[in-house]
């Protein structure tokens, strides 16, 4: 039996992202007001304040966790265009400085706003992506896992010809997590109105190849699907055109044999990508989409006040299988500290 329940989550001002660790069991909120607050899940399935700080010099819009082999870490972005990496302290430290978290580093690379931030798939290092309102990608490594202090800036790729400035829109991005894959990205390209695939060519720098076509305004949010064994991906993106769209990525080279899959480089792979589904039920600009932990159900979230729930039937058609809504008065109180969350 699932239920929505609602608690005070005591921010002063516009909450922009909420995040889960891998278990669930724990949660941390960003806002407006400059501050994040971790909490931690209770017995009787409710969250209670584990620590709250001011993090950044202006907004605080993302926040992500770090896999739990790398402890507990997570990383958040703002509008002061720096990029903040957090972790708990251990037990005996807490004591020295009365704080359980800590800023272990603070990236300051970029030259405008930084709208998106994700953790890498464990299986490829500590790595950390960042797009923002400059329209240049960036990716961080930690080569020292143990030494959270030192990234090394190891890549900076230009997403949109001729740079960009904040009115461009929100640029988003999100890491395929196969295993069996080479790394790749989806990125929300800002002002071009569109998605691309990026990936490694063979002079190991990062280029774009596929392009997630058909969109009529700024791409806000992507998300790529967990593969759980399947042939093929799936990538879905939300848009101020009021769309939440499905696409299908096949790779091209799929039923060739090992050898010859041998001298396939990185530039010649390709992916034939398809529309899946197309839906409009938001009837408004759609912010945000998640997948479940199998990529089988998506979520997604626009100024229409509905968290949509989207699932394919027998027949592979995407149809609207759920939704969770708010009053108007709710909604309003919700827009100023209070948020949303499920449980069993």
């Amino acid at each position: 039996m699932q239920r929505v329940s609602a608690f005070n989550v005591g921010h002063d001002d516009l909450v922009h992202d909420i995040a889960y660790d891998y278990y669930g069991t724990r949660l941390v909120t960003c806002s407006s007001d400059q501050r994040v607050k971790v909490w931690d899940a209770d017995e009787a399935g409710g969250w209670v304040l584990n620590d709250s700080w001011k993090a950044h010099d202006s907004s605080v819009v993302k926040v992500d966790w770090a896999h739990p082999e790398f402890g507990h870490v997570f990383a958040s972005c703002s509008f002061d265009r720096t990029i903040r990496v957090w972790e708990e302290q251990e037990q005996h430290d807490q004591r020295k400085t009365d704080r359980k978290w800590i800023e272990r580093a603070k990236l300051a690379d970029s030259k405008g706003s930084v709208h998106d931030i994700q953790f890498a798939p464990y299986h490829i290092g500590l790595k950390l992506a960042s797009v923002g309102a400059d329209g240049v990608m960036r990716i961080y490594e930690a080569l020292d896992v143990v030494n959270l202090t030192q990234w090394t800036l190891m890549d900076d790729i230009e997403i949109v010809a001729g740079g960009s400035k904040e009115s461009d829109g929100p640029y988003c991005l999100s890491w395929c997590q196969s295993r069996t894959e080479p790394q790749m990205l989806v990125v929300g390209c800002g002002r071009d109105h569109t998605a691309k695939i990026y990936r490694i060519d063979a002079h190991n720098k990062w280029q774009p190849y596929e392009v997630l076509p058909g969109h009529g305004d700024v791409v806000t949010d992507v998300a790529w699907a967990p593969s759980m064994g399947r042939s093929f991906h799936l990538i879905a993106t939300a848009c101020k055109d009021g769309h939440v769209r499905i696409f299908k990525l096949t790779d091209e080279n799929a039923g060739m044999s090992a050898s010859a899959l041998q001298g396939v480089g990185p530039t010649r792979r390709r992916f034939r990508v398809e529309l899946m589904a197309d839906l409009t039920e938001h009837g408004a600009e759609v912010w945000r989409v998640e997948w479940n932990v199998t990529g089988t159900i998506l979520s997604s979230s626009g100024d229409d006040g509905h968290v949509r729930l989207w699932k394919a039937s027998v027949l592979n058609k995407w149809r609207l299988f759920g939704y969770v809504g708010a009053e108007t008065a709710d909604a309003a109180q919700s827009a100023h500290g209070v948020v949303g969350a499920a449980s069993k």
